[in-house]
C-alpha cells in the first residue's frame, strides 16, 4: 500500500505518468485557418484524462508548426510529422501511437462541445457500453442543421448494426464515437479511399457488446466545399460500391437480415455512379468503371430488382442493365 502511494505521489509530481483514459486522434492537413479552435476546444474538455495526437500529414502550411506549440505547452499532446499520405493513413498512425483505453477521433476544421468526452466516457462506464455515440450540428454556408433529440439508448451488437444502417439514430462516422480501444485491435482504416468511415465503423460494431446513444449535439462539422466528399463526387470514385459489396458479403455472414438494408444502399451508390457517368459525358473517360459498376450491379439483380422501396421506374431501369449495361446510359441520357 505504501509503495502504491509513492507512486501516485511521483506520478503527481511529474516523475511518471498515467496510462491516459482517452486517446483523441486529430489528423492534421492543409486546416491552418481552423486548427487553433479544433485543438482548443478539445484542450478545454471538462473531462481531463486523456492524449491529444496530432498527426501533422505533411501539410504545406503552419501546421505543423502550430501542433508542435501546443505540444511544448500541454504534456498531454503528441505530435506525429509523417509524409502526406491521407485521412485514413494519418488516422492508422494515430492508432498505432494510441495508449488510451478508448479512442475518439476529431477533423481538425471541425470543434466540439466541452462536455462531448466526459459524457460518452461517462456513457460507457456507467452503462457497461463498448461504444458511445452523440449527434452532431453541421453547420454549411447558409444554414445550421441540428441532429438528435432521442434520449440516452442502449443496443446489442445486432441493434446496433441496424441502427447504424438505418442513419437515423448514428450511422458509421467516428467523430461523434467513442471506442473501447480494445475492440479495435488490428482493425484499421482503409488507404486511398474515400467514405473510409463506411469501411471501418461496422467491423468495429462486429467487436462490440453493447452501444450507448444520446441525441445530444456535441460535434460541430463544418460542410466546406472542397471537402473529401465533395471532392468525391467531382472525380468520379465508385469507393462506395466496392464497400458495400464487402459489406454485404460480411452481413451475409454474420447478420443475414440486414443484408436487404446493405443490397440497398450498394444499389443505390452503383446506380448514382452510372447516372454521373452517363449524364455527364464522361463515358469514353470512365468506361472501365462504368462497366465494373454495372457488372457487379448486375450480379446482385434478384435481390436489387426485389427491394420494396425501388418504384417501377427503377425497376425497369434495373432490367434494361441486366439485359446489357450501355442501355442504362442510353435511357439516363434519353430523358435530359
Amino acid at each position: 500500500m505504501k509503495l502504491k502511494n509513492l507512486l501516485h505521489i511521483l506520478i503527481r509530481e511529474g516523475f511518471g505518468e498515467l496510462t491516459p483514459k482517452i486517446s483523441i486522434i486529430v489528423p492534421v492537413y492543409k486546416v491552418e485557418a481552423y486548427l487553433h479552435k479544433c485543438v482548443d476546444s478539445i484542450l478545454a474538455q471538462t473531462f481531463k484524462e486523456f492524449e491529444l495526437i496530432l498527426i501533422d500529414d505533411g501539410s504545406p502550411d503552419r501546421c505543423a508548426e502550430i501542433c508542435d506549440q501546443y505540444a511544448s505547452k500541454d504534456h498531454r499532446v503528441k505530435v506525429i510529422h509523417k509524409d502526406n499520405g491521407g485521412l485514413a493513413s494519418a488516422r492508422n498512425s494515430g492508432l498505432d501511437l494510441a495508449i488510451g483505453e478508448y479512442i475518439g477521433f476529431v477533423d481538425s476544421d471541425d470543434w466540439i462541445e466541452p462536455d462531448m468526452f466526459e459524457m460518452l466516457f461517462n456513457i460507457c462506464v456507467e452503462n457497461n457500453c463498448d461504444i458511445a455515440n452523440c449527434s452532431s450540428e453541421i453547420h454549411y454556408k447558409d444554414k445550421t442543421v441540428k441532429n438528435g433529440g432521442h434520449p440516452l439508448t442502449i443496443h446489442t451488437r445486432a441493434e446496433a448494426m441496424r441502427v447504424m444502417l438505418e442513419g437515423k439514430l448514428y450511422d458509421e462516422v467516428v467523430w461523434t464515437k467513442l471506442f473501447k480501444r480494445t475492440l479495435i485491435k488490428d482493425i484499421r482504416f482503409t488507404t486511398g479511399i474515400v467514405y473510409e468511415d463506411t469501411a471501418f465503423t461496422y467491423k468495429v460494431l462486429h467487436q462490440c457488446e453493447r452501444v450507448g446513444c444520446v441525441g445530444k449535439a456535441k460535434y460541430h462539422y463544418i460542410k466546406r466545399d472542397n471537402s473529401t466528399m465533395d471532392k468525391a463526387v467531382k472525380n468520379i470514385r465508385i469507393d462506395a460500391v466496392m464497400i458495400y459489396k464487402d459489406m454485404l458479403s460480411f452481413m451475409n455472414q454474420h447478420y443475414k437480415e440486414l443484408s436487404p438494408m446493405v443490397v440497398y444502399k450498394l444499389g443505390n451508390s452503383a446506380m448514382a455512379v452510372l447516372n454521373l457517368i452517363s449524364s455527364n459525358g464522361m463515358y469514353k473517360e470512365h468506361k472501365e468503371s462504368y462497366y465494373k459498376v454495372a457488372q457487379i450491379l448486375n450480379s446482385y439483380f434478384k435481390q436489387t430488382i426485389s427491394q420494396k422501396k425501388y418504384p417501377n421506374t427503377v425497376k425497369l431501369l434495373l432490367t434494361c442493365t441486366k439485359i446489357h449495361p450501355l442501355f442504362y446510359k442510353w435511357i439516363i441520357n434519353s430523358r435530359t
